[in-house]
C-alpha cells in the first residue's frame, strides 16, 4: 500500500513538470462563472467606457466656447455691414434691416401652433377658453368697445386713434382676443397696454390708471385690460384707444360705436 502510495505521488509529480505550463495556460483562459446572485452581487455600480465609446453627454465648455464666438462673430460681422458703404453686400444689409423692421406676429403663430399641438405648457399660460378653427378659415371676430363713452378726440385730429371721456373709474376691455405684446409708459398717452390680435392686427389702449393684465397674456375679447384715467378737470373718465392693421392705423369709429 505504501508503495502504491509513492508511485502515484511520484507519477503526479511527473504529470506536473510535464504538463505543468499548459494547465496554468488552460486555467488562465478559464472564464469567469458566477451563480446569479454572485453575479448581481458582485456586479460593479458604475461602469467605465472604452475608447471609442460615449458615454451621456454633458456640458461641453469648448462646445460652449465655439458657440459665444460664432455669436460674437455674427455680431461683428452685423456691425461692419452697417458701418461700410460696400454695394456688394447692400443685399444682406436690406435683408437684416427688413427683418429687424417687420413685426413679428407671435399672436398668429401662437394661435396657429396651438390649432396644431394642442395648447403648450408653461411656455405659453393660455386664458381663454375660445376655441379657433384653421386661422385661414376663422370668422372675422367683431370689436368690442373697450368703454362707451363719447369722442374728446378724433382719429383726424389725433393721427393715430382716438380719446374717449367715460365715466370715472370706468373698466377699459380687450376689443378683441390677441396676444399682450406690450406695457410700458408712452410718452403721449402715458400707461399703456399693445394686444396684437390673431389675425395680425392691433389694438392699443392708453390713459390708463391701472392695468389689469401682464406682458404675454393671452386675453379674449371683453377681458378687462386697465381702468380709465381721471380727468380732474372736468372729473370724468378718460383713454386712448388705437386699431391698426399691418402698418396703417385705421379710424375705430368706423367698426366701433363708442356711444
Amino acid at each position: 500500500m505504501g508503495k502504491d502510495l509513492r508511485k502515484i505521488k511520484k507519477e503526479v509529480r511527473e504529470r506536473r513538470k510535464k504538463y505543468g505550463n499548459r494547465m496554468q495556460v488552460k486555467e488562465k483562459r478559464m472564464p469567469l462563472v458566477f451563480g446569479r446572485h454572485e453575479e448581481a452581487r458582485d456586479e460593479p455600480d458604475f461602469y467605465f467606457y472604452q475608447d471609442g465609446q460615449e458615454g451621456t453627454k454633458g456640458f461641453s465648455a469648448d462646445g460652449f466656447v465655439l458657440k459665444t464666438f460664432i455669436a460674437a462673430a455674427l455680431f461683428f460681422a452685423t456691425a461692419i455691414l452697417f458701418q461700410n458703404e460696400w454695394k456688394q453686400v447692400e443685399p444682406v444689409r436690406q435683408f437684416v434691416k427688413d427683418s429687424y423692421e417687420t413685426e413679428f406676429q407671435f399672436a398668429t403663430i401662437a394661435n396657429w401652433y396651438e390649432n396644431q399641438f394642442g395648447r403648450p405648457l408653461a411656455l405659453i399660460p393660455f386664458e381663454t377658453n375660445m376655441a379657433l378653427g384653421e386661422l385661414e378659415n376663422a370668422p372675422e371676430l367683431a370689436y368690442a368697445v373697450p368703454a362707451s363713452g363719447t369722442i374728446a378726440e378724433s382719429f383726424e385730429t389725433n393721427g393715430t386713434g382716438i380719446i374717449v371721456k367715460t365715466e370715472p373709474k370706468a373698466s377699459v376691455e380687450a376689443a378683441k382676443a390677441g396676444f399682450v405684446f406690450f406695457i410700458g409708459e408712452e410718452e403721449e398717452i402715458g400707461k399703456a397696454v399693445g394686444v396684437q390680435h390673431y389675425d395680425g392686427g392691433e389694438s392699443w389702449y392708453g390713459m390708463l390708471e391701472n392695468i389689469d393684465v401682464k406682458l404675454y397674456d393671452h386675453i379674449e375679447i371683453g377681458t378687462k385690460v386697465g381702468t380709465v384715467s381721471l380727468d380732474k378737470k372736468e372729473g370724468t373718465g378718460m383713454y386712448y384707444f388705437a386699431l391698426k392693421q399691418g402698418e396703417t392705423y385705421i379710424d375705430p369709429i368706423d367698426v366701433i360705436s363708442f356711444e
